[in-house]
């Protein structure tokens, strides 16, 4: 049976279109940026490879192994309770995965990030200008300014030939923007072409901001991953991709070991590399605090 959980993620999963184009308010703050693996290659050739953890269940563990070395980014931590450990974030937990991946981004706290029916994440605005707890970043100002300027070209460009250029220059930017999947089904022809072309020009523009405001976000990206990694919330999240899976944790105490025997009746040693159950989530917290420990650094 799924979870309550289970059933409230698939219900908030959207198209790539609706996380481009959902603008709530005539605010900057709703626009979603794409955390794109490759992308951030093209940006930050030299990727932080890092031993991370990502709580599960025993239903999602097949899935999981499924992503091994694949482009896909799912949401991992180095410091997470051991009361989360058990109760778990987006599944039932009771499992906790260890593996190696390359860090996409790295946050002391929920980055509140979504995931679209592609896989690809994506994380709001309002996120980064308070992603060090203290206000926007210094130069995020710049960040906000280009990405406005973005938002406003392509409402131009693809909307002046269907609205006319009194109409584009009298309403909000946002507004327009919010309404661009109607205007250009209502347009004409070739809307939905029409609408790829825009997604695509997007996502190259947001790229271009990232790539010209490099060390702005390179310090949102990566100042977690590259300090301490300690957090005083109940657990930090890292968006990873490209994982190796090293060793699975299993909470004896929250996880049916019947329903276990059920799912991998050849036991689970045939399907993953190292496997150790543990009594106590706390003895598990202190494990996954010691291991982080030892990387710190490197």
């Amino acid at each position: 049976m799924k979870s309550f959980k289970g059933y409230l993620t698939e219900f908030v999963i959207q198209s790539t279109s609706d996380y481009v184009f959902d603008t709530l308010s005539n605010s900057i703050s709703d626009i979603k940026i794409p955390i794109s693996g490759p992308m951030f290659k093209r940006i930050w050739p030299d990727t932080i490879r890092a031993t991370v953890f990502h709580s599960t269940d025993a239903e999602h563990l097949a899935g999981l192994k499924k992503l091994e070395g694949k482009k896909k980014s799912i949401s991992a931590f180095f410091s997470m309770m051991a009361r989360e450990m058990e109760g778990g974030i987006a599944t039932d937990g009771g499992v906790v995965i260890e593996m190696e991946a390359d860090v996409l981004i790295s946050a002391k706290g929920d980055i509140m990030s979504a995931v679209d029916k592609t896989g690809r994440r994506w994380v709001e605005m309002s996120w980064f200008e308070n992603a060090q707890g203290r206000g926007n970043p210094a130069g995020f100002d710049k960040v906000e300014k280009d990405l406005n300027t973005l938002i406003k070209d392509l409402v131009k460009k693809y909307l002046t030939p269907i609205l006319g250029k009194n109409v584009v220059a009298r309403e909000h930017e946002y507004e327009l923007w919010s309404n661009m999947k109607s205007h250009l089904k209502a347009g004409r022809e070739g809307g939905g072409k029409r609408l790829s072309l825009v997604i695509k020009d997007y996502f190259d523009g947001v790229e271009k901001v990232i790539k010209k405001n490099k060390k702005v976000f390179e310090t949102i990206f990566y100042g977690y991953a590259k300090s301490k990694r300690q957090t005083d919330n109940a657990w930090d999240e890292q968006i990873v991709n490209n994982i190796k899976i090293k060793k699975v944790h299993i909470l004896s105490d929250v996880v049916d070991l019947d329903d276990l025997h059920d799912m991998y009746p050849k036991g689970l040693v045939h399907e993953f590399p190292d496997v150790k159950f543990w009594d106590y989530s706390s003895e598990l917290e202190i494990y996954t605090r010691e291991v982080v420990k030892k990387e710190i650094g490197r």
